[in-house]
This record gives structure tokens, C-alpha cells and sequence, in this order.
């Protein structure tokens, strides 16, 4: 199956559904408000479209994860250059939809510099954490970030991880102990 339009359509994650089907998140400046938007994709176990949306505004907005949510709904980690800190800065920016892709609610993170978020997961409390980089805070260049919210998506806590030059982290996942573990790479050590 592919999907898109005219211009750039680029997948960056696809998860099954629990009734069988899948969602893709990706980035379309073939749709949507302008720029790049974030792209959801929702279809049957066939991979025939049963609904797309998008999220953003006029500047450059991408998706980077989509998790199903124990509501049927999807959590959406990604970055925004339309919404938060702006000033041509990307902030961090996670999106609650329900079951149908529309929108509930959406948080940014991030100073004056640019932030990306790569990877979510919903966590034991029902919260999230957001594995992501952030070069406005930190030791270096560029910091990974971890931010782990509630289950409204307001910030608990955040920390940076790095030295004095790139480090990032892609992935991150809650361990049984209940902390977590990040994987990325790194230039400072």
C-alpha cells in the first residue's frame, strides 16, 4: 500500500491496532495546514485506509511515534515549529487523539533552541515518557531528553543526558523496576 500525494509523504513508525488493523504516523507536505504537517494513517488488517488526519500549523511539523492508548485512542510524539516556543526554535511536541485521529489535547517541550522528540510509551501509571534531544539545556551541542508526564501530558519531571558534544536518544522504555532505559548514540563519550 502507499499513501500520499504530490509532494513528500515520509513514514516514520507504524504500530498494530488492537482490533488487527494498523496506524502510521509520518509527515506529509502533501496535506495539512502548511510546510510539513504530522500525518496519522488508520487502516483495516487489509491496509485500506479507514481514516487520515493531520496535525500542524504553517510552519514544519513532523510525526516521529504513535502508541495506541488504552481508550482506543493514540498518543503522538513528534516536533513543531508552528506551536510552542516558536522563533524558528522546534519544540518537543506529544498529540492525544481518540479513537477517530481528532484531536484532545497537545503539550510542547522545549527552550530557546530546538528539541526533537523521537519515541513514546505510555508508562505503568498511565503517564508517558518521551525520549527526545534538546540542545536549549544540558552539557553540549546536543542533550538527550527524557520528559516523562502525566496522563494529561503535563511535564513530572525531565533530565538530560550527555557531555560536551551530540548526544541523542531514539528509544526509551520502562524496566520493571520502574525506570527506564534509553537507547541512542553518542559523540562525547
Amino acid at each position: 500500500k502507499t499513501f500520499g500525494g504530490p509532494g513528500n509523504d515520509l513514514s516514520s513508525t507504524i504500530q498494530q491496532t488492537n482490533d488487527g488493523g494498523y496506524i502510521i504516523a509520518a509527515s506529509t507536505n502533501s496535506l495539512g495546514a502548511g510546510n510539513y504537517d504530522a500525518w496519522l494513517i488508520r487502516t483495516d488488517a487489509d491496509g485500506d485506509t479507514i481514516w487520515t488526519r493531520t496535525y500542524g500549523g504553517t510552519d514544519t511539523d513532523h510525526a516521529s511515534d504513535v502508541k495506541q492508548t488504552d481508550d482506543n485512542g493514540f498518543i503522538i510524539a513528534g516536533s513543531t515549529r508552528s506551536f510552542g516556543h516558536v522563533n524558528n526554535y522546534n519544540d518537543a511536541w506529544i498529540i492525544k487523539t481518540n479513537s477517530n485521529g481528532d484531536t484532545l489535547w497537545t503539550k510542547t517541550f522545549g527552550g530557546e533552541g530546538d528539541e526533537f522528540g523521537w519515541d513514546i510509551r505510555i508508562t505503568k501509571d498511565k503517564g508517558y515518557i518521551i525520549a527526545a534531544q534538546t540542545n536549549s539545556q544540558g552539557s553540549g551541542e546536543v542533550d538527550a531528553y527524557l520528559i516523562k508526564t502525566n496522563s494529561m501530558g503535563m511535564e513530572e519531571w525531565s533530565n538530560t543526558f550527555g557531555g560536551e558534544k551530540t548526544d541523542r536518544v531514539f528509544s526509551v522504555q520502562q524496566t520493571q523496576d520502574g525506570g527506564f532505559v534509553a537507547g541512542g548514540i553518542t559523540y562525547s563519550y
